[in-house]
């Protein structure tokens, strides 16, 4: 999907699905081996099967499930807050042989076809890695229901800043799974690596989520996230763990989990509307802001833009056509461009446009044609750029104070600060570099899970 597609998208899905009367969810997003879940259904059809595939390498069917008998169930005022409160349709037992990872339960409505997603955890931590699909931004975008964070995706335009799990995701997009998650979570599992699955809402549930492991991943576009989140992420680098991001406008707002994982919250910011607060009221969601929670627990401060749109339809922000949607190698040298054959200032990226729509960096200065960070924005100056994209300020960066010249993406890594190491490569597209199995992105893919995640 075409990143200027994906926008236009969620923008449909304010007028064609926020009042969706026939779809599903499930009772809860993520559930472990052994445990009971329930599927919750409005269906104007007479009977219908559902099919349950896991999404690997492969779509493949793992259970189908005949002759459920349909009934149209009513979309609550205030569904998109307090749940839709559907009557359940089929509760099953995950069996303990499927794997860990991401489940969609597909089945035809009156409407067309409809599709739950949810995350099936390990009973007990299997795989080195962990890897959270980042379900609190497929909240916060979801328009279903009536309301989201977004003003310009809710009715009347006016948004919630409390927002239930409980209700269907957008059809034909999954909160984003379908856009940049799929792509990743299909090579992994293509490549064979071992791979533990959780969501958001298991971070602030289980303080000891992490300690299993060896390393933990994030990808696409994990833009909600708590502060208990964060400082489990550092605290986890600090006793030794090592953390990969491969994902853009990461860690970019604070969230809470409430209602044992059944809503999220969010009293968002807004741009223009002093976002880094006043003295007489110092509250932001901006986790860049927010005791420099970013910086310390990814190494970047803020977002930039490529290929964004604009208010012009058909416009874009640095459209990926020119200078713009691609790395530029800065260290050669260092082990994660091993085997890609780049040299210093060679391109990786540009045939998939792999930096954008959103894309994260940091105050940086040149030092004998280098960059280094400047440490002047919390980020730690022991944090090493290995490759630079040019990006554009989407008039968001002005209002939180931030003036500069030129905006950048960076791939940097924290290898030295503590006994594990942080790796982030901040975009929301890498995962599209990776349909090319020999091409750079692929094998900087690998070597960095290699070294730190295996």
């Amino acid at each position: 999907m075409k990143r200027e597609h994906i926008f236009a998208h969620y923008e449909a899905d304010a007028t064609r699905y926020w009042k969706l009367c026939e779809g599903g969810y499930a009772n809860r997003m993520s559930v472990r081996q052994g445990d009971p879940l329930t599927l919750h259904i409005s269906n104007s059809r007479s009977y219908y099967d559902i099919f349950i595939f896991h999404e690997g390498a492969s779509r493949r069917v793992v259970r189908h499930i005949v002759g459920l008998q349909g009934k149209l169930q009513k979309v609550p005022e205030a569904g998109y807050r307090d749940g839709f409160d559907w009557a359940e349709s089929f509760t099953f037992r995950v069996p303990h042989e499927w794997e860990s990872g991401v489940y969609i339960a597909s089945f035809a409505t009156g409407q067309g076809m409809r599709e739950i997603l949810f995350v099936v955890r390990p009973r007990t931590p299997n795989a080195p890695l962990l890897l959270t699909i980042e379900t609190n931004t497929y909240n916060a975008y979801n328009p279903v229901g009536g309301k989201c964070l977004f003003p310009y995706l809710s009715t009347n335009r006016e948004h919630s800043e409390l927002l239930s799990f409980e209700r269907p995701l957008q059809p034909d997009f999954m909160g984003g799974f379908y856009a940049w998650d799929q792509f990743f979570t299909s090579w992994l599992h293509a490549e064979g690596y071992e791979v533990d699955y959780c969501v958001n809402a298991d971070h602030d549930a289980e303080p000891d989520l992490l300690d299993s492991y060896r390393a933990h991943l994030r990808i696409a576009h994990g833009e909600y996230t708590s502060r208990r989140e964060c400082e489990q992420l550092q605290h986890f680098v600090q006793r030794g763990g090592n953390l990969m991001v491969f994902a853009g406008n990461a860690f970019w707002h604070q969230v809470e989990t409430r209602a044992d994982g059944r809503q999220l919250y969010c009293a968002k910011t807004r741009y223009h509307e002093n976002p880094l607060g006043t003295v007489d009221d110092p509250t932001t969601s901006f986790l860049c802001a927010i005791d420099a929670l970013r910086q310390k627990t990814i190494g970047v401060s803020y977002t930039a833009a490529v290929n964004a749109k604009t208010e012009v339809p058909g416009t874009f922000l640095a459209p990926t056509t020119g200078e713009y949607g691609f790395y530029r190698v800065t260290d050669p040298d260092h082990w994660a461009f091993e085997h890609t054959g780049l040299a210093e200032g060679a391109e990786f990226g540009r045939d998939d446009s792999i930096v954008g729509v959103e894309c994260d960096g940091g105050d940086l200065a040149f030092v004998e044609g280098r960059p280094h960070f400047t440490g002047d924005d919390g980020i730690s100056p022991q944090y090493h750029i290995l490759a630079l994209a040019d990006a554009v300020d989407a008039g968001l960066n002005l209002d939180l104070g931030i003036h500069q010249e030129r905006f950048y993406s960076t791939v940097a890594i924290n290898e030295t600060e503590f006994p594990g190491t942080v790796f982030t490569a901040a975009t929301i597209e890498w995962a599209h570099g990776l349909y090319r199995d020999a091409g750079a992105v692929s094998q900087i893919t690998r070597n960095v899970l290699n070294r730190l995640g295996c």
